[in-house]
C-alpha cells in the first residue's frame, strides 16, 4: 500500500475536487435529508390509516443524485485535458499504477464524507422527531443498512467510473458516456433479457423470471434476493440468510470489477490511444454494447406485437413453451443480431471518419 500511496497525488486530487466535493456534500445532504423525511411522512400516512409503523429502505433510484455528484467531482478531479495531465505526471516521479491507485483512496474516501453526512442527516433527523420515531419500528436498523447499502454501492459505482475512464482518452467523451451512453446500453440490454425472461416458459403457466423473482407455482410471491436493493421493505420483511447471500453477491461483484479494472489498466497506453478511446478493444467492448443496446431496443418494439399474438394464443399466460417459444426466441433474437450487426457497421464507420 505505501508502495503505490503518494501524498503529493492526493493533495493534487483534492485539491482540483475540493470545490466540487464541498457543493456536493450540501447538494447530498439536502437530498439525504428529504429522503428520510419523505420516509418518516411515509410511516405517518401509513399509521394515519391503521397500517404499520415500521420505517422502510430506499430503492436504489432515489441515489441516483448521489451517482451523478460524484461523476462530477471525478470529472472535475480529472480535468478536461486528461492526455496531457496524465502523460505530463507519468513524465515526472509517478508512476501509472500510482496515479490510478491515488484516484481510487480519494474516491472512497470521498465516498466516505459522503456516508458520514447521510449518518449526520439520520441523527439530525432523529432528534428532530424523537417522540415519533420512539413509536418506529426499525429506524436505526434500516439506517445502518442503508449507510451499508451506499457503501457498497458506492464502491461498485467507484468502480464503474474507474473502468469507463481507463476506456477512454477523451474526458469530456468519456464522462458523456459514463452518465448517458453505457448505462442506457446496459438498461436497455437488461430490459431486454427481461422481456425474453417473461415469456421463456418452465412450463405453461410458469416463467424463468418467476423463479428468479421468486414466484411460486400457484403465483404466491416468495422473499426474493436483492429486495434491500431494489424493494422498499421493512425490518420484519428482512431475511438474514437472503441478506447475507446479497452481500456476498456485492462483494463478488466489487472483486469482478476489481480484476477487471486490473486488466484494464495493464492493457492501458494513453501514447497510443485515438482520439476518443484508449485502446481498439476498449473501442470493440463500447461498439458490440451499443450495438447490442440497438439491437434489443429495436427488437423490443419490431417483435412485440407478433410475441403478444403468441401468448394470446395461451388465454391469459404470458409463457411461451414449445414451438411458440422457439418461434418467439428466434425472432428476438434474428432481430437483435440483425438491427445489433447494422448499428455496429454504421457507428463502426462513423468513429473511423471522427478518429
Amino acid at each position: 500500500m505505501k508502495k503505490y500511496l503518494n501524498k503529493g497525488l492526493l493533495y493534487a486530487w483534492f485539491n482540483s475536487a475540493k470545490a466540487a466535493i464541498a457543493i456536493g456534500l450540501l447538494v447530498w445532504g439536502a437530498v439525504a435529508y428529504e429522503i428520510i423525511k419523505s420516509n418518516l411522512n411515509d410511516v405517518r400516512n401509513r399509521l394515519a390509516n391503521n397500517f404499520d409503523n415500521y420505517y422502510y429502505t430506499n430503492v436504489c433510484n432515489e441515489y441516483f443524485m448521489l451517482s451523478i455528484i460524484f461523476v462530477a467531482i471525478y470529472f472535475i478531479a480529472k480535468g478536461i485535458n486528461k492526455r496531457n495531465t496524465e502523460m505530463f505526471l507519468c513524465s515526472g516521479p509517478y508512476t501509472k499504477k500510482q496515479i490510478r491507485y491515488n484516484e481510487f483512496i480519494c474516491l472512497l474516501i470521498t465516498l466516505i464524507l459522503f456516508v458520514i453526512t447521510y449518518i449526520y442527516i439520520a441523527i439530525v433527523s432523529y432528534f428532530g422527531n424523537a417522540e415519533f420515531i420512539s413509536i418506529m419500528e426499525g429506524y436505526w436498523n434500516i439506517v445502518i443498512i442503508e449507510t451499508s447499502k451506499i457503501i457498497l454501492l458506492g464502491i461498485i459505482g467507484i468502480m464503474f467510473m474507474l473502468i469507463i475512464d481507463l476506456m477512454f482518452s477523451n474526458s469530456v467523451i468519456g464522462f458523456i458516456s459514463m452518465i448517458s451512453i453505457i448505462p442506457a446500453s446496459i438498461f436497455i440490454v437488461i430490459v431486454k433479457v427481461g422481456s425474453i425472461l417473461v415469456y421463456f416458459g418452465v412450463n405453461k403457466n410458469y416463467s424463468l423470471l418467476d423463479k428468479i423473482i421468486g414466484l411460486d407455482y400457484n403465483g404466491k410471491l416468495r422473499r426474493g434476493f436483492f429486495e434491500l436493493v431494489f424493494d422498499r421493505i421493512s425490518v420484519k420483511d428482512i431475511i438474514i440468510r437472503n441478506l447475507w447471500i446479497e452481500t456476498v453477491i456485492i462483494l463478488f461483484i466489487i472483486i469482478i470489477m476489481i480484476i477487471v479494472y486490473s486488466v484494464v489498466q495493464n492493457k492501458y497506453k494513453l501514447e497510443n490511444a485515438n482520439k476518443i478511446f484508449s485502446s481498439q478493444n476498449n473501442e470493440k467492448i463500447l461498439l458490440i454494447l451499443v450495438s447490442t443496446a440497438a439491437g434489443s431496443f429495436a427488437s423490443l418494439f419490431l417483435t412485440e406485437s407478433f410475441i403478444h399474438s403468441l401468448q394470446r394464443k395461451n388465454g391469459n399466460s404470458m409463457v411461451l413453451i414449445g414451438s411458440d417459444l422457439i418461434k418467439g426466441l428466434g425472432l428476438d433474437i434474428i432481430c437483435m443480431l440483425l438491427i445489433g450487426f447494422i448499428a455496429y457497421k454504421v457507428i463502426k464507420r462513423i468513429l473511423k471518419n471522427i478518429v
